[in-house]
């Protein structure tokens, strides 16, 4: 007879806890801030690489530049030019004296 009076009190008025639904609202609270923070840090990621990829650009047009400005200053024409303003020629066999390795390196 006491099964039948709690079977009777369960159906007919007592309350469900609210534990479960508490949890359960925990739960997608904690499940949605995770998903925003997951976005925002992409969002933040996103535009680092963006500028990231930019400076990496202009620092290949950089050494673009550089590259040829080497090029120019390293011209044989140029350098024939500036020898020849500086009075500079080509050497006598007479003046070029070698120095041969490991003599004299005791």
């Amino acid at each position: 007879m006491a099964d039948n009076r709690r079977a009777d009190k369960t159906r007919t008025g007592a309350k469900p806890s609210p534990a479960p639904a508490l949890l359960a609202l925990g739960l997608f609270l904690v499940l949605g801030l995770a998903l925003v923070w997951i976005n925002v840090n992409r969002t933040h990621m996103a535009y680092e690489l963006r500028r990231m990829e930019a400076e990496l650009e202009d620092a290949q047009a950089h050494l673009a530049k550089l590259e040829v400005e080497r090029d120019n200053l390293l011209s044989p024409a140029r350098l024939r030019r500036l020898a020849r303003e500086r009075g500079l020629r080509r050497a006598e066999p007479g003046q070029i004296r070698s120095i041969a390795q490991g003599e004299g390196d005791s």
